[in-house]
């Protein structure tokens, strides 16, 4: 009786693959933690004492684009990332954004948290 061998996708288990997946998985981590940043940030904003410390941020919001820019620049980081050729700086780029975001969500829910 012929033994059966299971043999690894070598394309699935190439550092190169797994490199784009989390590179993929940041972007999709950005985009939800910008969504995120906006809804805690108006939540802010609607409490008495909220303001946006970040003056661009505060133009934007005034003018009502800040949805608009945040969303362009998501879809364009989805488009062009993918097709990007995977490299460990950009990489550790896109989880410091990822990171740096989830970070402004928490200090949002912190100061609506203080002001409620």
């Amino acid at each position: 009786m012929a033994e059966l061998t299971l043999v690894p996708d070598l394309a699935l288990d190439h550092p190169r693959s797994r490199l784009r997946t989390s590179m993929c998985v940041a972007v999709a981590a950005i985009a939800i933690l910008n969504l995120a940043d906006l809804i805690t940030t108006h939540a802010a904003l609607a409490l008495s004492g909220g303001m946006e410390s970040n003056p661009l941020s505060a133009l934007l919001i005034s003018t009502g684009m800040v949805g608009v820019i945040k969303a362009a620049v998501i879809v364009a980081l989805i488009i062009r990332i993918p097709r990007q050729r995977p490299t460990v700086g950009l990489h550790a780029i896109l989880w410091f954004v990822a990171g740096f975001y989830g970070l402004t969500v928490l200090s949002n829910l912190l100061v609506i948290q203080r002001l409620s």
